[in-house]
């Protein structure tokens, strides 16, 4: 195969990972208990929507033989939330049910599925080719989806953990 049908083929798979990813996170949002796993999966969503008409809009432009225009992901609301969920966690006292452990268990193996698979593919194509910057973009921004996934499940299953840092001491 081509490099551009390689690439079209990246892209199309792409577009149905973040469909596939967008229509889980809004399920779970709606049927989420807790406002702020709930609040979680709605700005999931949102990104994952967002995602999803990057890919569309890059792979029309590469299809009709338009050149390359870098993209330029904004900074996803869940980097924002990042530093808030701690603070909303302290106050909120109760602890998640194990239907919102499961949601966010299936969320956590999306953002690790769509991770690797936008580094793995752009790990395949030549350095030369601008799609390679876009796929790495989309790994990363994938990656803080996990890791606020994670940081949630450790709060909610009580590890003491915030994003791999304990957050007790051992010293008396």
């Amino acid at each position: 195969m081509d490099i551009k049908g390689k690439v079209v083929e990246i892209l199309n798979y792409a577009i149905r990972v973040e469909k596939d990813g967008l229509i889980t996170y809004l399920n779970a949002a709606r049927k989420a208990k807790d406002i702020g796993v709930k609040n979680m999966f709605i700005s999931l969503t949102r990104d994952e929507y967002h995602h999803m008409e990057v890919l569309e809009k890059e792979r029309d432009r590469f299809l009709a033989g338009k050149p390359y225009e870098p993209v330029t992901l904004p900074h996803s609301e869940i980097e924002q939330l990042i530093p808030r969920v701690k603070e909303a966690e302290k106050k909120r006292g109760a602890k998640g049910e194990l239907s919102e452990i499961e949601a966010l268990n299936v969320a956590l193996d999306q953002e690790k599925r769509s991770r690797d698979y936008y580094y793995e593919k752009a790990k395949e194509l030549p350095e030369d080719c601008e799609a390679r910057k876009l796929l790495f973009d989309l790994a990363h921004m994938e990656q803080m989806h996990y890791d606020l996934i994670l940081a949630q499940l450790d709060y909610i299953k009580g590890t003491g953990f915030w994003f791999d840092m304990p957050e007790f001491t051992l010293e008396l």
